[in-house]
Formats: structure tokens, C-alpha cells, sequence
């Protein structure tokens, strides 16, 4: 029995946007590789390989390009595909650049929108202390009690003291 599997386990992978410019130079620089390698079997198969018959096309080739232009098949074949390997580089140096600074352009908003989140978060518990603040500050009828009036009990005057003048006489 073959295991179904099930669509909902599947793993969720982040898929990087590929830019069509980037695309097409993907595509171009391969090419352009692919040519590059080319010229190298076609220039080793010219050189290397024993053919049978007498000046076939492929050796004349070689042989026209080596007069015109210094270089065999081999020599512009390796020309070609360091081009190619150069340009490869330029290219995902530039857009690794360009990714690079969209990741660190996401990381700053998602730091700003957490920040912008406890500040309200902060907001909303300032306005909920509000809240039980003014609760508390509402008065409260407390039940009136009846006021007992202490009065004081007259107090019994003590025999002034005779003047001195009294007292010498």
C-alpha cells in the first residue's frame, strides 16, 4: 500500500521572491556558460582526437580561428566561460545585496510595529488605572452617626490668692 500523504503536513517553506530582471539573468549568464563550454569540447575534440579523415570541417575551424584571431576554440571557450562566471557573480552579489536589505527593511517594521503594540498595550493600562483611579475617587455617602457633644462640667474656681499687700497686713 502506497502512503497518501496528506497536504495539510506539508512543511512550509519560505519561497524568496525571484525578480524577473534577476531571472533573466540567471538565464543569460547560463547561456552564455553553456556556450562557453561548448567551445571548450569542440576545441579539445579538434586538437585531441585523432580523426580519420583528411582536414575534416571541425579541424579547419579551429585551425581558421587560431589565424584570425590568436585564440582556438579552447582559448575563447575558457574567455567565455570566466565572462560567464564573472557576471554570475555580479549578479547574485547585486540581488543578495537587494534581499539583504528587504530582510533588514522587514526586521525594522516588525521592531517598530512591537514597539507601537506596547506602547498602546502601556496606553490601554494607563486608562484602565484611570478608570479604577476615578472609581476611587467618587465620594462615598458614609451613614451619618449621631454626634455626641462633649460639654465640659463647669469647674469649681479655687479661692484667689490674697494679693501680698493683703497678706502683709
Amino acid at each position: 500500500m502506497k502512503k497518501i500523504k496528506d497536504p495539510s503536513k506539508k512543511k512550509t517553506q519560505k519561497k524568496l521572491p525571484l525578480h524577473p530582471f534577476e531571472f533573466v539573468w540567471y538565464i543569460l549568464v547560463g547561456l552564455v556558460g553553456i556556450w562557453g563550454l561548448t567551445y571548450i569540447v569542440l576545441g579539445l575534440i579538434a586538437t585531441h582526437l585523432p580523426i580519420s579523415t583528411e582536414d575534416p570541417d571541425l579541424v579547419k575551424a579551429n585551425a581558421k580561428i587560431l589565424e584570425l584571431f590568436k585564440l582556438d576554440f579552447l582559448g575563447w571557450g575558457l574567455i567565455i566561460l570566466a565572462i560567464a562566471a564573472v557576471s554570475a557573480v555580479v549578479v547574485l552579489i547585486l540581488f543578495s545585496n537587494k534581499v539583504d536589505r528587504d530582510y533588514e527593511k522587514n526586521v525594522r517594521r516588525a521592531q517598530r510595529l512591537a514597539q507601537l503594540e506596547a506602547e498602546e498595550l502601556k496606553e490601554e493600562s494607563i486608562e484602565e488605572q484611570k478608570i479604577v483611579v476615578d472609581a476611587e475617587v467618587e465620594p462615598v455617602e458614609e451613614p451619618k452617626e449621631e454626634k455626641i457633644e462633649i460639654k465640659e462640667a463647669p469647674v469649681e474656681a479655687e479661692p484667689e490668692a490674697k494679693p501680698e499687700e493683703e497678706k502683709a497686713e
